[in-house]
């Protein structure tokens, strides 16, 4: 299953492996495939309902070609409605010279080279290839009130209003990413609609226990391709406005019927799904009264050593891994922080009897979580990781769910 990030959460080694994939689709010649597609696309996904379906399927294959060139690699999103700084708010963390590049370079004067404003994009890895406004990087398109509104209401026909604000980002940007028929060939315009895709499934999980609730309408009646079970131009192999090759001889029937669970797909989003980020809850969840059971995450109950093993419940006494097995005393204790270094026999023996020794222990469960499998909290401004502070309470939160 996938992840896809907030392009404020990706670590470098993410960035540069995206950064890579998108640039040897761009040698490939593949790129001109999207860009064909989407500029055929006026009716048969925009200004309608298929609108979010119908973008969902073209990111979602266009993400497939990423993968085929580094399967490590998950498009990123990028949540326009709010900044995109560095916790001081000094640097950008989309228009740096690893990530996007900058904002189109107006310093040689005249008028731009590029539709909607745009001038060349000079910095970054994808100088020279297109062109985007001369903007500043400390701002943002906004929109984020307007997108609440529609996102607060459960009538699918109120919420694909949305389209309309997401295109304030196309225009923040200008140059080609702004340009209908040639914004899917830039970075740009796959990060502004996968957090378009990003809001339909979180508007999906808010609603879906409405009495009535209709993820996706009208069920018939709309326009054609727009319908539920609609097959979407060009994947049905449909030539208006024109074929598109492989599907002209080979179609693909999909409707947005197919396209409701983004899960489905193989995706999900670090906002909505706790498989994005590693959660570990703490280790002692609740002590029943008269010393009962002590409940460990599963992280916990796999990977006890044997010293730690003989300690706990029977239940957990015989889920120990091999590798683990074969840690000795020595090894334990060389590996546990002082404060569990200090409690002697007699402690951990009556342990169960007497939680609070149990609570006293900082951190109790760090020891035992190999590292390889902790997730990524590094925090550094200067080397743009992900921001620890905010990693945290996003885990917090799903964790609360």
């Amino acid at each position: 299953m996938g992840c896809r990030k907030n392009i404020k959460r990706l670590t470098a080694a993410e960035r540069s492996a995206f950064v890579n994939a998108f640039l040897a689709l761009h040698t490939s010649g593949r790129l001109e495939h999207y860009r064909l597609i989407h500029s055929g696309a006026n009716v048969h996904g925009h200004g309608g309902p298929a609108f979010t379906a119908w973008h969902r399927e073209f990111v979602r294959r266009f993400e497939e070609d990423l993968q085929s060139v580094d399967p490590n690699v998950d498009l990123p999103y990028w949540d326009w409605t709010e900044d995109n700084l560095n916790a001081a708010g000094t640097e950008s963390y989309i228009w740096r010279d690893d990530f996007l590049g900058g904002p189109g370079d107006n310093a040689g004067g005249g008028g731009p080279t590029g539709p909607n404003g745009g001038y060349p994009v000079t910095s970054g890895p994808f100088a020279g290839l297109f062109t985007r406004k001369p903007f500043s990087i400390f701002a943002f398109p906004g929109t984020g009130g307007t997108i609440a509104t529609q996102m607060a209401n459960p009538d699918y026909n109120v919420f694909r209003q949305m389209e309309g604000p997401h295109g304030s980002a196309h225009v923040f940007i200008g140059g080609e990413p702004q340009s209908f028929a040639q914004t899917a060939r830039t970075p740009d315009f796959w990060m502004i609609h996968c957090n378009v895709d990003r809001l339909w499934a979180e508007w999906i999980d808010r609603h879906e226990g409405t009495p009535g609730f209709e993820p996706y309408k009208p069920a018939a009646g709309g326009p054609t391709g727009h319908n539920l079970n609609d097959n979407m131009w060009p994947w049905n192999g449909g030539n208006v406005p024109f074929s598109v090759p492989p599907y002209t001889n080979s179609p693909e029937m999909v409707s947005p019927a197919d396209l409701i669970d983004h899960r489905a797909l193989g995706y999900d989003y670090d906002t909505l799904d706790p498989t994005c980020i590693r959660v570990v809850k703490p280790v002692v969840k609740d002590i029943r009264d008269g010393g009962g059971k002590i409940r460990l995450p599963k992280e916990l109950k796999e990977r006890a050593p044997k010293e730690l093993k003989e300690r706990l419940p029977k239940e957990l006494k015989e889920r120990t891994p091999k590798e683990f097995k074969e840690i000795g005393p020595k090894e334990l204790k060389e590996r546990a922080p002082k404060e569990f270094k200090e409690l002697g026999p007699k402690e951990n023996k009556d342990i169960r009897e007497n939680p609070k020794d149990l609570r006293e222990v900082p951190d109790f469960d760090r020891p035992f979580i190999r590292p390889e499998l902790r997730p990524d909290l590094r925090a550094s401004a200067l080397g743009f990781e992900p921001d620890a502070l905010e990693v945290d309470a996003l885990r917090r939160r799903l964790i609360d769910r």
